[in-house]
């Protein structure tokens, strides 16, 4: 089948597939089926996930406000600085791990959900001498009020950092009140929680929303993962072996990649290949090839697998293929960079640096580009033969 159709199929007959919910469920078995019908074997893994992407920062923002309240009583209650330190300080590491995907106490207390994998192995003609994951996630996101438009999203880009160096100087007052009392401090600390307050709002608003149907976001890569597993099942690499795998709960910190990273790390390798497909059928949109993305932490696309982008894209111009660096947000890279692969991601950034319908009600298939998704699969295609030549 074409990309196309499975980017619909996934769109109008499954729907918005929000993670760890049944419809997450059903693409995933849209996506074995597939997968089997194309002549390989693929396997089903389950995990367990956060439900949400927001409620760590909701539950982070309100422990700040709660340790704001203790500070009020401090005139009465000596000790309400010194719990309200210790509260923003665990709330503040926790986000911290979040933001960079590790445990901590947030993701301890918050509710989840169960998920899956689907996933096949390609072998190639000859003897496996490179290892290569090719990864699209089948969930989609919320829209929230702060992706309705690119000012909101700016905005709010702005306001992350500005709350945690808020939770930063909380904390600070918090321990000037316990060691120095005095009235000034209390004052002092409201335009931090003002700040922390207003996160607490977005964040609280954000799950209220429904979800995206995804078209963009992340269909258009999980069809392109699909109908690449196709061709390769059809057309076998002479020396690449590749994963083929559709991740579940992308959306809510890259659970799923993580699971496969995790129970497949030492059968992969140390110099496994992780190539990451999402959001590459936006309107206007060409494909982009990362140089590294930042969330908290910056991952570097590999070297090597960068300079074969750019030779594919300097071979082929009528595919517009260019360089990015992607900040604010994160892709399965990320993930895959901690566990040690060697990691590239294709996206469909526009060359304003704008990712078309980005969680919005309006990521359908009314909005996509066809010719994007086009020059993205022949891309991400040329770009495999290329490794495999190498």
């Amino acid at each position: 089948m074409a990309t196309l159709d499975h980017l619909r199929y996934l769109v109008e007959t499954i729907g918005p597939r929000g993670s760890t919910t049944p419809k997450e469920a059903e693409a995933a078995v849209y996506a074995a089926r597939i997968l089997q019908a194309a002549g390989l074997e693929p396997k089903t893994e389950q995990f367990i996930s956060a439900r949400s992407a927001w409620y760590p920062y909701a539950l982070f923002s309100a422990i700040l406000l709660v340790a704001e309240g203790l500070l009020w009583t401090a005139d009465r209650w000596r000790l309400a600085p010194w719990i309200a330190a210790g509260l923003g300080l665990a709330a503040l590491i926790s986000v911290l791990l979040e933001l960079a995907f590790r445990p901590n106490l947030l993701r301890w207390v918050l509710p989840k959900g169960r998920s899956q994998n689907a996933w096949a192995y390609i072998a190639p003609q000859g003897e496996v001498r490179r290892k290569v994951v090719i990864s699209g996630h089948l969930d989609t996101h919320r829209t929230p009020l702060v992706f309705s438009s690119e000012r909101w999203v700016r905005f709010f880009s702005r306001l992350v950092p500005i709350g945690l160096a808020a939770s930063v100087l909380l904390i600070v007052l918090f321990l000037l009140e316990g060691l120095w009392p005095t009235a000034l401090w209390k004052p002092l600390s409201l335009p931090f929680a003002l700040t922390l307050l207003t996160i607490f709002a977005i964040t609280l608003q954000a799950d209220l929303t429904p979800y995206t149907v995804g078209a963009n976001d992340n269909a258009s890569g999980a069809a392109l993962v699909l109908s690449t597993a196709e061709w390769l099942a059809q057309h076998r690499l002479q020396h690449t072996a590749v994963w083929a795998v559709l991740t579940g709960c992308e959306e809510v910190a890259c659970y799923g990649a993580e699971d496969f990273a995790r129970r497949h790390q030492h059968e992969l390798g140390p110099e496994a290949i992780w190539l990451t497909v999402d959001s590459v059928a936006g309107t206007q949109a060409s494909p982009a090839y990362l140089t590294d993305e930042t969330f908290l932490l910056t991952v570097r696309s590999d070297p090597q697998l960068l300079q074969i982008a750019e030779q594919v894209a300097a071979r082929h111009p009528e595919w517009d293929a260019h360089s990015f660096s992607f900040r604010g947000a994160y892709t399965e890279g990320a993930v895959a960079a901690k566990y040690g692969f060697r990691v590239l991601t294709i996206t469909g950034h526009r060359r304003d640096g704008v990712l078309p319908e980005w969680h919005r009600p309006t990521d359908d298939l009314a909005h996509l580009d066809t010719n994007a998704l086009q020059h993205s699969e022949a891309f991400f295609r040329q770009v495999l033969l290329e490794l495999d030549r190498q």
